[in-house]
């Protein structure tokens, strides 16, 4: 009996010693980041580099006249993969049904267009210190 249960045993070890690293292997394989199973890409979300932007009405851009403007372009870098993945950007701006008066207004105008944009490039408006407005503008079909 106790020949028996030792053959057993041994020839379970045998087993086990054989099949125990193609089992590890098949177990790597299907974690995240393992060679067969990538860690998903984190696609970049455009919006994030502006945070929260407060509404900006038709009047206060019609008021812009005496104040510093500054461009901050918001995902122009191509280098970077997903940064031309604008998606809803611009329609989530704060300046979506704002772009008329940015057209009328010709201190904005004259900011957006000595740096190669227009209207249509603007995704919001942040009224700054200092008495400085700063536009957040992304170049459209950037490829």
């Amino acid at each position: 009996m106790i020949k028996f249960t030792t053959l057993a045993l041994l020839a379970g070890l045998a087993t086990v010693s054989s099949v125990g690293p193609s089992a590890a292997q098949f177990l790597a394989a299907n974690i995240p980041g393992g060679p067969n199973n990538p860690s998903p890409s984190v696609e970049h979300n455009c919006a994030d580099e502006m945070g929260f932007m407060r509404r900006v009405s038709a009047s206060e851009i019609t008021a812009i006249r005496d104040r510093s403007i500054w461009l901050q372009p918001v995902c122009e870098d191509l280098t970077v993969w997903g940064k031309n993945n604008y998606g809803t950007l611009f329609l989530n701006g704060n300046v979506n049904v704002l772009r008329q008066p940015i057209a009328r207004n010709p201190k904005l105008m004259s900011a957006l267009r000595a740096k190669g944009y227009d209207q249509h490039d603007v995704v919001s408006l942040r009224f700054g210190g200092g008495n400085s407005v700063i536009l957040y503008v992304h170049q459209r079909d950037m490829n």
